[in-house]
């Protein structure tokens, strides 16, 4: 006995949320800590598309079927690789992985969710266009700061930096994203119904070229090297007269991206030609790989990179001949919380399980694509996949932004709807599915809205530079960002006692930052610890030394250190 298919009004609610997430809800911002994940607004006012549109994919399941295939098996197996390194590595940082792993929890249940929709092809066509207006919309954004914006503009942009990130405030993220429209708007044009449609879509190879050459990310350039050419080989044998459309676009795109390259104004400082140096990638590799041999089974624990990869580097660079006094080579300048690869980072924290899970469920997919997905279309689907999936191992895409994690998402949903036949299974317990369908998307709701006011009381904050002191009292959801949130409200408080001398306080300080260093150490977080010393009328000897070793090649380390050793000078100084 087969079951109906889902109504329409629900595949309809599910592609015009898919709209309004990428369209509306990605580009909320205001001025932000930076980073990744819940510091920044786009990214939960995303999750609350990303909520309903997991209710509204599992609500026909409601009905007391459930479809899945092998994937989805399989991908059942790959959450369990993922979830069971937390029984055996179990920390006090543990909690800091956790947004991570219900992120990817989410994902699985958004990719089975899509099963249960049947979706038509001419249904995948539409969640393509709206991936593709999220980034016509980003390059849009991007000519603005390119050419229109001014110094001390709402967005935050600073035009002198001359490499546009969109929404993301990171030009890597809006390389791979740019690239992800370019490709989906080969699949896209292939499958238009008429001009107007068409018409649209040729806008992506018009526009993007330009701001994919003026970012200059490595990484968006060799996503774009490689599945640029597969997408033309595509079209070449799906349709003569539309391939020599698209790429007429392309080629008319490149010219104005050579032109954008070498304007005048280009030269004046609005968009650099200098490559630059591959920065810190191979060394932090490097290290990587030196931490998953010395853990290479049970690894480090999750949640334990940001502390262990700094102390481990400091105490091999220390080890090394070169590293002298006088020397400080080799050194990792920043304090990394990802080593800019997925593989590297689930290797370092969880150990050989989670890593070998996710090559053989990654290899297991690229086989099957090859092997059994529509001979026309494999090229395609590959290349649909081919930007994020490079990110992922060059960088920290998925954390910047959970766009390009939606918008993974739904593309390899496409591909296993095109490469595995479904299978149907009736259930009875439908209660889970109905409760879970009605309560996950309003408590994802609510969470993020008033994280957005938390984010913004914290923008307040900033500004003032902390003279708002009640700004921070104002946050009624904490749990967001809490160490974000308890860093800025110890800094306010040490400040405060250091002014009133209320010596308590200043001691409750440094008890609380040498507790937060075991989990998340930062050279401000010490930097306030030496400051906290100073104020107690220590010296901070032991300190600076430790700040030296662990940061030798902060700007700000290094600023502090001297200020201390400066002003220990002048009160040896004899009176």
């Amino acid at each position: 006995m087969e079951a109906s298919s889902p109504p329409r009004r629900l595949v309809g609610a599910f592609i015009g949320t898919a709209f309004f997430t990428f369209v509306v809800l990605l580009h909320i911002t205001f001025p932000n800590l930076g980073g990744t994940g819940l510091r920044m607004p786009h990214n939960a006012a995303v999750w609350m598309g990303f909520g309903v549109m997991m209710a509204i994919a599992m609500w026909p399941a409601a009905r007391g079927v459930i479809r899945y295939s092998a994937f989805h098996k399989g991908l059942g197996l790959l959450l369990l690789a993922l979830w069971l390194p937390f029984v055996w590595s179990w920390n006090e940082a543990s909690l800091i992985a956790l947004p991570r792993m219900l992120t990817v929890t989410a994902g699985a249940i958004l990719l089975l969710g899509i099963a249960q929709l049947q979706l038509t092809k001419r249904d995948w066509w539409w969640i393509g266009m709206a991936i593709l207006a999220a980034a016509l919309l980003e390059t849009a954004l991007s000519y603005a700061q390119l050419y229109l914006l001014e110094p001390g503009n709402w967005l935050g942009y600073n035009p002198a930096r001359g490499r546009p990130y969109g929404i993301f405030q990171q030009v890597n993220v809006m390389a791979s994203f740019l690239v992800t429209g370019l490709v989906i708007s080969a699949w896209l044009f292939g499958e238009a119904r008429n001009r107007l449609e068409g018409g649209i879509i040729l806008l992506a190879p018009l526009l993007m070229p330009a701001l994919i050459l003026v970012i200059q990310s490595r990484t968006g350039w060799l996503a774009a090297l490689i599945a640029v050419p597969m997408v033309l080989v595509h079209l070449w044998y799906l349709d003569r007269s539309r391939f020599r459309a698209w790429a007429g676009a392309l080629a008319v795109g490149s010219v104005l991206a050579v032109i954008v390259w070498w304007a005048p104004w280009a030269e004046a400082g609005y968009a650099s030609k200098a490559v630059g140096n591959p920065g810190e990638r191979l060394p932090i590799y490097l290290h990587s790989l030196r931490m998953i041999a010395e853990e290479p089974l049970t690894g480090w624990g999750f949640g334990r990179f940001q502390h262990d990869f700094l102390h481990s580097f400091a105490d091999w660079r220390a080890a090394q001949p070169i590293n002298q006094p006088e020397i400080v080579e080799p050194i990792i300048t920043q304090n990394y919380a990802h080593p800019h690869n997925e593989l590297l980072y689930w290797g370092i924290e969880g150990g050989l399980l989670p890593k070998l899970a996710i090559l053989a469920f990654g290899g297991w997919v690229v086989w099957r694509l090859w092997a059994h997905g529509p001979r026309a279309e494999r090229l395609l689907l590959t290349a649909l996949l081919l930007p994020l999936a490079l990110h992922a191992m060059t960088e920290l895409p998925f954390y910047h932004s959970l766009g390009h994690w939606l918008a993974f998402l739904l593309l390899l949903g496409m591909v296993v709807s095109s490469c595995w036949q479904t299978k149907e299974k009736h259930t009875r317990y439908t209660f889970g599915i109905r409760v879970g369908g009605t309560l996950i998307p309003s408590v994802l709701v609510v969470f993020m809205a008033t994280h957005l006011h938390t984010l913004w009381q914290v923008k307040l904050h900033l500004e003032t530079q902390g003279q708002d002191t009640s700004a921070l009292t104002r946050v009624i959801n904490p749990f967001g960002i809490p160490h974000d949130l308890e860093f800025l409200i110890m800094s306010q408080q040490l400040t405060a006692a250091r002014v009133l001398g209320m010596v308590g306080f200043v001691q409750g300080y440094q008890e609380w930052s040498e507790k937060e260093a075991r989990v998340l150490p930062g050279p401000q977080l010490f930097i306030n610890l030496l400051e906290a010393e100073n104020f107690n009328k220590d010296p901070g000897t032991a300190l600076a030394k430790r700040i030296q070793y662990l940061f030798p090649d902060i700007s700000s380390s290094k600023k502090a250190i001297e200020g201390m050793d400066n002003k220990n000078k002048e009160e040896r100084r004899p009176q």
